[in-house]
């Protein structure tokens, strides 16, 4: 019954179940859990993983957004003093209020949730010291990849931190299977974001046209952005050191904070 009840659940959602034991206590493994660690889940789904971070960490807070799920987890979580589990969407919850600091952030989440969580996270008053969610592979890939491929969502993480590829986990290890493989992402975020934090709204809102508009090259946005002529956007690249035949997805860190630093200081 719970299986049937988990393949229901889990396909309303577009989550995945990690059902094999191997893999799961490989990725339980990995997470490098200590008694003296605060642990924010999110989506616990039918907790299999969550009665593992209850061995090993003091306290544990799983996020779930499905009812039915929850009424579920109270069983399976049955005597468990340690858990708290709150329904409601990760988006809109403070997580840093759901326990003191430090605390980490551990999850295997639907793929469509993916770059928008990890914003949500670093952008809490309080962040996590330390993030780890089970990811689609290819986006993993991508976070942790050289300038060259990057989305919104990569230089949205890098601004906080460096991700880091931990563990690869196949398809076959998940019910319902999904097509493609799961990674274990890992961050750990910087002391400070690489922009002032009052200037992090403002640099979101500039890069994010360049990447609206990926096939094009950059002083296509720029021009656009600044009301100006293709040779003046041109200009202004050159003048700080970027190729203006460039496009958004090939720009490190550096450069996207040098053109928006030049931007809003002119």
């Amino acid at each position: 019954m719970a299986r049937r009840f988990g393949v229901r659940y889990l396909r309303r959602w577009g989550q995945n179940f990690l059902a094999d034991r191997p893999q799961l206590e490989r990725l339980v493994e990995a997470l490098e859990l200590s008694p003296e660690d605060r642990v924010v889940e999110v989506g616990p789904g039918l907790g299999a993983l969550t009665v593992e971070l209850a061995k090993y960490a003091r306290a544990v807070v799983g996020v779930e957004i499905d009812p039915a799920a929850v009424k579920a987890l109270a069983l399976s979580l049955r005597g468990r003093s340690n858990v708290r589990i709150i329904e409601a969407s990760i988006l809109r919850t403070a997580v840093g209020e759901l326990l003191p600091a430090p605390y980490r952030v551990i999850g295997n989440i639907p793929y469509n949730l993916t770059g928008a969580l990890f914003v949500h996270l670093l952008e809490q008053p309080t962040p996590p010291t330390r993030i780890d969610l089970l990811v689609q592979v290819e986006v993993a890939e991508r976070l942790v990849a050289p300038p060259g491929s990057w989305s919104m969502a990569t230089l949205g993480v890098r601004v906080y931190g460096t991700p880091e590829l931990v563990l690869r986990v196949p398809r076959t290890a998940f019910v319902p299977q999904p097509k493609v493989d799961s990674a274990l992402v890992r961050i750990v975020p910087d002391a400070e974001p690489a922009l002032p934090r009052d200037h992090l709204p403002s640099f979101f809102d500039f890069v994010t046209p360049f990447f609206q508009a990926r096939r094009k090259q950059l002083p296509f946005v720029l021009a656009r952005k600044l009301g100006t002529s293709g040779a003046e956007a041109r200009a202004r690249l050159t003048v700080i050191g970027i190729d203006p035949a460039r496009r958004a997805e090939t720009l490190t860190l550096e450069e996207w904070r040098r053109l928006f630093e030049n931007v809003r200081a002119n």
